[in-house]
């Protein structure tokens, strides 16, 4: 079964409320609000990308003549209750709230990173939130939680009831008693980070993807999985002599195993001009790993590693990245 891609994010800058000194973002009522940055530009931003851990470091600059506070955000994937209740993910954590065991460090020191936590529902094609009905009734937010059917259990049953036959929660989707919330939850961490005048500030952040995936038979040549990569003939003879060297062990078993990652490139453009200095590797698992993306300009550099370099990189769309691997 096909896995939905859940998308790997980056950081974004807020905004702050007027009367703060020389500060550019806040977190308000209705959440991070994201706003383009006039004076800090990112000088660099090396993305190492492989279907384990992500990991970016990036060179921020103050070009004003003041110090500056802004809130910066790493908004994690959307996690939706239904997709785990309905098909196979795999999730790099058990923390229900950082599910992707995110990590930063700023000019080399750990920051202890804050939580907004929001949920919806999608009624006729719009998002309704219910963050507040699920704090009045004491439910955690995250689909990942596993108080939440002892917790919606102690909920008036009028609550109960309304949850239910909106279809926002599912006591009956199973026979052991567990209520699945049908909920997306969006999660994201910020900080306050000063950025003092005229001077650099580096940010490193890790953490585990959510790699969705299928695999590919014998009998498939593998250009549908290639087409929405951008896979031409050169991967097609590559899957090709893979199935050759590695034979399945009949026509219905995987051939190839696909690993789909995607990473949000465009929040890069929240802050001051282009990227001055982006540089993005590719770690496959192994030598005869196939790696496929859209992205031009990205080739191998080792048996296992691939590269591309930009210089004022302004992207324009996100990153998809396509790794086959042998399943054998």
């Amino acid at each position: 079964m096909t896995v939905a891609r859940l998308a790997a994010v980056s950081l974004i800058a807020v905004v702050l409320p007027s009367g703060a000194n020389d500060t550019l973002a806040t977190l308000g009522a209705g959440g991070l609000a994201p706003l383009k940055s006039s004076t800090i530009v990112m000088e660099s931003e090396d993305l190492e990308i492989s279907v384990h851990k992500i990991s970016v470091r990036y060179i921020f600059r103050n070009t004003s003549d003041r110090d500056i506070d802004v809130i910066v955000a790493f908004p994690l994937p959307e996690l939706s209750g239904g997709l785990l209740a309905n098909s196979p993910v795999k999730i790099p954590s058990t923390d229900p709230l950082n599910f992707v065991d995110f990590q930063v460090l700023v000019d080399g020191k750990s920051v202890a990173p804050k939580i907004e936590t929001r949920a919806f529902v999608e009624t006729r094609a719009v998002n309704t939130e219910i963050t507040a009905d699920l704090g009045s009734m004491r439910v955690p937010a995250s689909p990942l939680d596993e108080s939440i059917t002892a917790a919606f259990r102690k909920a008036p049953p009028a609550q109960q009831a309304r949850f239910e036959k909106n279809g926002w929660i599912d006591c009956k989707l199973t026979n052991d008693g567990k209520c699945w919330p049908m909920w997306t939850v969006r999660v994201q961490f910020y900080w306050t980070q000063r950025f003092p005048a005229r001077s650099a500030v580096e940010v490193r952040h890790s953490y585990s993807p959510i790699v969705g995936g299928s695999y590919i038979t014998p009998n498939n040549d593998g250009s549908s999985e290639l087409k929405p990569y951008c896979g031409g003939a050169d991967a097609l003879e590559k899957i090709k002599k893979q199935k050759t060297l590695h034979p399945a062990k009949n026509s219905e078993s995987p051939a190839l195993l696909e690993r789909r990652i995607q990473y949000i490139l465009t929040t890069a453009n929240n802050w001051s001009g282009p990227i001055r200095n982006f540089r993005l590797s590719v770690i496959p698992d192994a030598p005869d790993d196939i790696v496929v993306t859209c992205l031009p300009g990205l080739k191998p550099i080792s048996p296992a590693r691939y590269e591309l370099v930009r210089s004022n990189f302004r992207p324009d769309k996100e990153l998809d990245v396509l790794i086959l691997q042998r399943a054998n």
